[in-house]
């Protein structure tokens, strides 16, 4: 080792560090968000939809005699009111007067053509979680699995460049220690629990 600290071979290894632990994590930055925000949506999957918005609503149309038309007036009639342009997927009466209607993205209307009351139950994409949570749950290409393998080797530099960061008193190797051996045994004590 040279007399200098932290010089070996020519090179300030603490310098470099402290470097390539910068570049790492400004590029590392984009990729953080994106598996944090996507991250915190699939963890509340049991309380709301990250991928899908479900909008519900209910309106009271014009008495007319409903059972008179055909199913595709019907049809035609319950997509002008809901004003959905969406293909229809099927359609039938689920009573002698309730008609349902299902859409090719999962939304439904369904007319009750007693009290001339039309419910809709329309499916909306979040169009920017929806992809944020393709690339976290690898849905996507193969290719993202490689590129997803990368950025958790470049966490995992950060992490342990992280260690050799800051000298003196106030390094991890010190009092600071016990922030990274609460670190390890958090996750720990989630598993053997």
């Amino acid at each position: 080792m040279n007399s200098s600290a932290g010089k070996w071979l020519g090179v300030n290894w603490f310098k470099f560090n402290r470097s390539l632990h910068r570049d790492i994590g400004y590029f590392c930055v984009g990729l953080t968000i994106v598996f944090a925000v996507s991250g915190i949506a699939v963890n509340h999957i049991r309380d709301w939809n990250p991928n899908y918005q479900v909008l519900q609503s209910q309106q009271q149309l014009p008495a007319q005699a409903w059972q008179q038309l055909s199913d595709s007036q019907l049809e035609q009639q319950m997509l002008q009111a809901a004003d959905v342009n969406l293909p229809k997927k099927t359609s039938y009466w689920s009573s002698a007067h309730e008609f349902k209607l299902f859409l090719q993205n999962g939304s439904n209307l369904t007319l009750d053509t007693e009290r001339s009351v039309l419910s809709a139950e329309l499916i909306k994409p979040r169009y920017v979680l929806q992809a944020f949570n393709k690339l976290h749950l690898n849905e996507g290409h193969s290719t993202w699995v490689i590129f997803s393998d990368l950025y958790a080797a470049m966490l995992l530099f950060l992490s342990l460049s992280a260690l050799f960061m800051v000298k003196g008193k106030h390094s991890p190797w010190r009092k600071r220690s016990v922030l990274v051996i609460a670190g390890i045994v958090l996750p720990a004590v989630f598993v053997f629990m």
